[in-house]
């Protein structure tokens, strides 16, 4: 899972991208850092899957961008459009099954 920290390598990695998995963690917060590691093994299993992550304090812009006000929080995008988020309590299999969804597509 690649480190993104500004909003220009974000906006062009989905650009550049079908489908992308993006993980926003807050600093000194243990559940996203546990988190992490969780999502980047279950990332690891789609070869096609973008995934990157960054902290929400390295890229301030990303709170407006996303909407996205406390980590940890999971973006699932197609073509830029969000199709799936989870923020705080993120149910992996829930996860999983929506990528498995839209990578039938």
């Amino acid at each position: 899972m690649e480190h993104l920290t500004n909003i220009q390598d974000i906006e062009q990695t989905l650009k550049d991208n079908r489908m992308c998995l993006f993980y926003i963690k807050a600093p000194d917060c243990g559940v996203c850092n546990v988190m992490l590691d969780k999502v980047e093994r279950l990332a690891d299993n789609y070869t096609s899957l973008c995934s990157f992550y960054t902290d929400i304090r390295e890229e301030p812009l990303i709170a407006g961008r996303f909407l996205v006000y406390s980590g940890p929080t999971v973006l699932l995008l197609m073509e830029g459009k969000e199709i799936y988020r989870a923020s705080q309590f993120i149910n992996l299999e829930e996860l999983e099954q929506t990528i498995n969804k839209y990578q039938e597509l």
